[in-house]
C-alpha cells in the first residue's frame, strides 16, 4: 500500500476550515464509496482498498491517504489531482 500526506495551509482557523472541508469530504466519500466518521482531529474515511485521515488544525488541513497498490495505479493520479483542486478551492 502507498501512503501519502498532503498539507494545505490556511488562515481560517480550525472551526471555519472544518466547516468548509466537510461538504467536500462528504462529496468525495460518496464518489469513492467510502464510509466517513468524525474524529476529534477532523474525520476518517475508509473504503475498499483505501483509508484516509483528515486532520484540521488552526492553520492547515492534512490529508493522509493509504491506497492499495491497485487503487493507487488505477486512480491515484485522479484522486491527487482532485485533492489539489478541491481542497484549496474550499479554503479560498
Amino acid at each position: 500500500m502507498g501512503k501519502k500526506t498532503y498539507r494545505f495551509p490556511h488562515t481560517l482557523g480550525r472551526e471555519e476550515a472544518l466547516k468548509r472541508a466537510l461538504p467536500m469530504a462528504d462529496n468525495l466519500s460518496r464518489k469513492y464509496m467510502m464510509k466517513q466518521e468524525a474524529t476529534p482531529e477532523g474525520f476518517h474515511m475508509t473504503g475498499k482498498g483505501a483509508e484516509t485521515w483528515v486532520v484540521v488544525t488552526d492553520d492547515a488541513i492534512e490529508v493522509t491517504m493509504e491506497l492499495s497498490f491497485l487503487i493507487e495505479k488505477l486512480a491515484g493520479a485522479q484522486i491527487e489531482s482532485e485533492l489539489n483542486y478541491k481542497v484549496p478551492k474550499a479554503l479560498a
